[in-house]
């Protein structure tokens, strides 16, 4: 029987494991790829001991997005063929109720419904050589184009989910060429993205933060446009709200609010500060990770005819909408969109990668794993 390498994680008090493993085999409706690389997540160790306490079926080999390259398929398989170059999306939806969702390798969904997709067929995700997908969840990228012409490196291609979160959001609310986009904070991983997706979109963007370093590192990086306005965030939520009126240029407010507050934060006004930065009819979509209850004007909601809403990840055909923006260059990656540390380590080096990766949590910086490389 054929055997690969892969990481197994078998209880979140001991570190990761190193195994020779039987090499997964396709069946109807799947296909096997080898692993070129897998994102690492800045807060992947916090998943892995438990102390973000995503649920995982154990033990198991965890993962994120991926870029690979198709090995085997099923016999159903019509368009996926050995020696593709793919994206490898880890939302993974139940085929008779797509509204059970988990992500391959980092979070079980927590409900029994999704939780049994990972206590059986995706259990095993792709910080492994080789690895098991749903074929609706392989997308083909133009290899040629990406890598020949256009100069990226496998390590850039995967920064793609990056993107594509934002992108799921901004897409939800229909943004428009011309509308005026808030996005806020601005200088995280998914803030940043959103800053470049949102430009890519058409529209003008408002970013915001407290770190004045990282918001001239946005507006370096975006030099070319004059699309980009930066507003330095405050303690006060009303002096917040002006702030972005004023930088949105028009006295209505703006069309579009994208939240990305993070975990850490706790009881924060900057929803508030957003939601009364809109126009009337305006849109405001939720996508961090701040645990607990949000407060809004609920009047000011009302009285404007606010759409309010929540998005998590993306779907296949806006999936499928990116991927064409990036190979038409549309969408920037690599140094060119700014990620200017990009550090890559084999299976063996996993412990070195996820301290990486805990350190790089800003905008500019992406940390992989290389199966096959020492």
């Amino acid at each position: 029987m054929a055997t690969h390498k892969a990481l197994v994680l078998h209880a979140r008090d001991k570190p990761l494991v190193l195994e020779t493993l039987p090499r997964p085999v396709p069946k109807a409706g799947e296909a096997v790829v080898q692993i070129l690389a897998a994102d690492v997540v800045p807060y992947m160790r916090e998943v892995l001991d438990g102390s973000r306490p995503y649920p995982l079926s154990l033990p198991m080999t965890p993962g994120n997005t991926a870029i690979g390259r198709v090995f085997e398929v099923g016999p159903d398989a019509v368009r996926l063929t050995p020696g593709q170059m793919v994206l490898c999306d880890i939302t993974i939806r139940a085929r008779d109720d797509p509204s059970v969702t988990i992500l391959y390798g980092i979070h079980g969904g927590g409900y029994p419904a999704a939780q049994k997709l990972m206590d059986g067929e995706w259990r095993n995700a792709t910080y492994a050589e080789y690895a098991r997908f749903p074929l609706e969840n392989l997308y083909p990228l133009n290899e040629d184009l990406l890598l020949r012409k256009l100069g990226y490196k496998i390590s850039d291609l995967c920064f793609l989910p990056v993107f594509l979160v934002p992108f799921g959001g901004l897409s939800e609310v229909d943004v428009k060429p011309g509308e005026v986009v808030i996005v806020a904070p601005a200088t995280g991983r998914y803030g940043g993205a959103a800053v470049a997706v949102a430009l890519a979109m058409g529209a003008t963007v408002v970013a915001a933060g407290r770190n004045i370093a990282a918001l001239q590192a946005l507006e370096t990086i975006h030099a070319s446009t004059s699309r980009l306005r930066t507003v330095v965030l405050t303690e006060d939520t009303a002096r917040n709200t002006e702030l972005f009126k004023a930088a949105a240029g028009n006295s209505n407010g703006a069309d579009v609010y994208i939240d990305f507050c993070p975990p850490a934060v706790t009881n924060s006004s900057l929803l508030s500060s957003g939601v009364g930065a809109l126009r009337s009819f305006g849109r405001c979509v939720i996508m961090g990770g701040m645990s607990g209850e949000i407060k809004v004007p609920y009047l000011e909601v009302m009285f404007k005819s606010l759409r309010l809403q929540g998005r998590f990840m993306y779907s296949r055909p806006q999936i499928l909408q990116f991927i064409q923006m990036v190979e038409s260059g549309l969408v920037a990656l690599g140094t060119k969109a700014g990620i200017h540390q990009t550090k890559e380590f084999g299976l063996e080096s996993v412990d070195d990668a996820l301290e990486a990766a805990r350190k790089l949590t800003g905008w500019g910086a992406h940390v992989v794993l290389r199966p096959g490389q020492n």
